[in-house]
């Protein structure tokens, strides 16, 4: 949990649930609360002018999303939309500011979590001017990979289609170069899920 529940309640925030498929908010709107999720998940995507999604992260219970620019005073760049049934607290932007002012140790776990996305961002910024899909996907697994235990097997929690959606890749290509790399031995799909 970036901030306790408690304190989140104490300094205002409202807990409210939301159906699979909602819009917490838009890109281009200006933001004005921050955000934080107590059951289910949501995804922050961004859209080219083709109208395709581009999947910039996926948060679940504990996380939050659409800091930066609350605190930086500027438009969404992105749109974030339910993944599932959630439960999100929303806080206003100064009693959000209160809570950083009166929390040093808060203050630090939310910039070690912006640090975190920050270096998440730069890394997908490598996948994406990566030349072949193959590379691409072997980016994006091994970013996966990290993140959960870099020493063993592990499951990877997306599906093709979000796959496609982190790597704009087509779903395609994705499943195509997946067929190829456990040919090669470099993945293993069992039961239609992908282990790396």
């Amino acid at each position: 949990m970036v901030i306790d529940y408690n304190i989140l309640i104490t300094y205002g925030g409202i807990a409210r649930r939301f159906k699979k498929g909602i819009t917490i908010f838009f890109e281009n709107n200006m933001p004005h609360f921050f955000y934080q999720i107590l059951e289910g998940s949501v995804t922050v995507v961004s859209t080219n002018s083709e109208g395709k999604d581009l999947i910039q992260g996926i948060y679940h219970k504990g996380q939050s999303f659409g800091e930066p620019p609350l605190l930086i005073g500027r438009p969404y760049i992105t749109s974030a939309v339910t993944s599932t049934d959630s439960v999100i607290v929303r806080l206003g932007k100064e009693n959000f500011l209160n809570i950083l002012n009166d929390y040093p140790e808060i203050t630090l776990r939310i910039m070690q979590h912006l640090a975190d996305k920050l270096y998440q961002k730069t890394y997908t910024s490598r996948l994406l001017v990566s030349h072949t899909p193959e590379e691409k996907i072997t980016y994006f697994l091994n970013n996966i990979k990290a993140t959960i235990d870099k020493n063993t097997e592990v499951k990877i929690p997306y599906t093709r289609q979000q796959i496609a959606n982190f790597t704009g890749l087509r779903v395609e290509t994705v499943i195509r170069t997946l067929k190829k790399k456990k040919n090669n031995g470099k993945v293993k799909i069992i039961n239609h899920k992908l282990f790396y």
